[in-house]
């Protein structure tokens, strides 16, 4: 994933532009039939599904996604077509998300819906800039947007002075398709390779699942306490330079693993470690950063990739 540098005002041009076909229905249960794993009919509509859409109806109907993706076509509406029957005996509709004639998304009434657009009306009602610089990232799945604050930028590298800066920041994630919460989190921006960091704050709740509008509701105190939280982190970056690490691909394989990183991700921090080698905890924070600049990678991949990054410098102790 790359993100863009852009406005504030420029991104809200593009979701706009990228959710013109988007439309929410209560659907039937009994109105849905399978074809197989990726086309269905919908109250006599043919309908394409997604690839999340395809996993949450695997989850749903309790098929697991691995075993359908290998079936030929007919084998999966056989499997699909039983458990929807199944389904029908417990529930009468899905909430159903759709863009054009392509199914989406899949949720049952208790999920509430959070679009990217609403996250961004609440970035201008909140008083942010529409000519703010930004930077963005958006795809079928996640919508990120981070908002640096270059005015409190600080050093972590005396060597280097000004070259080797660390900007602060608030970081914004949503995904309308079920495949994380919305989140509030501390955003951290090295200047010299242009990683970043996405930290958990410690201070207050700044996760919100789908089932309520306190993501909304607590805007301005989440932002509050992430700017708040964001502070106390910077002692920790400068301690990290100095916290030794033994051995730095065996650390890197163990955190890969205690985060439940895929093989693949796991090789993408290694090899990011060799561009910029070193033997203290900054560095393991580093090669996670970095990897998640890599252009195989999804958002959400990124995205899980500088998270664990923000998890590793939360262990930095003095």
């Amino acid at each position: 994933m790359k993100t863009t540098t852009t406005t504030l005002e420029r991104v809200i041009e593009k979701v706009h532009e990228a959710s013109a076909g988007h439309y929410d229905e209560v659907v039937p249960v009994q109105e849905m039939e399978f074809d197989s794993l990726s086309r269905m009919w919908i109250a006599g509509q043919q309908t394409e599904i997604l690839p999340g859409a395809q996993r949450l109806l695997s989850n749903r109907l309790r098929v697991p996604f691995s075993y359908l993706s290998r079936c030929p076509a007919n084998l999966q509406a056989e499997n699909l077509n039983f458990w929807i029957e199944q389904e029908r005996l417990n529930r009468e509709t899905f909430f159903c998300r759709f863009d054009g004639h392509r199914l989406r998304a899949v949720f049952t009434e208790r999920y509430k819906p959070l679009d990217n657009m609403d996250v961004l009306s609440q970035l201008l009602r909140h008083g942010f800039d529409p000519d703010t610089q930004v930077q963005y990232a958006i795809d079928d799945g996640m919508f990120l947007v981070r908002i640096p604050e270059y005015a409190r930028a600080f050093g972590v590298n005396p060597g280097y002075g000004k070259l080797d800066e660390i900007v602060p920041g608030v970081s914004f994630a949503n995904s309308e398709v079920g495949l994380l919460a919305f989140s509030i989190e501390a955003f951290f921006y090295r200047l010299v390779c242009t990683n970043g960091l996405i930290s958990k704050t410690s201070s207050t709740f700044s996760r919100f699942k789908h089932i309520s509008n306190r993501g909304l509701e607590n805007f301005p105190e989440t932002i509050a306490g992430v700017i708040e939280d964001s502070v106390r982190k910077q002692e920790q970056f400068k301690l990290s330079r100095q916290s030794p690490v033994e051995n730095p691909i065996r650390s890197i394989e163990t955190f890969a693993r205690q985060f439940g990183l895929a093989h693949l991700e796991t090789e993408v921090v290694c090899k990011a470690y060799l561009l910029e080698q070193g033997a203290t905890m900054f560095h393991i924070i580093n090669a996670f950063t970095r990897a998640a600049q890599d252009k195989h990678l999804d958002t959400l991949q990124s995205y899980r990739l500088e998270s664990a990054g923000g998890q590793i410098l939360s262990l930095v102790r003095p």
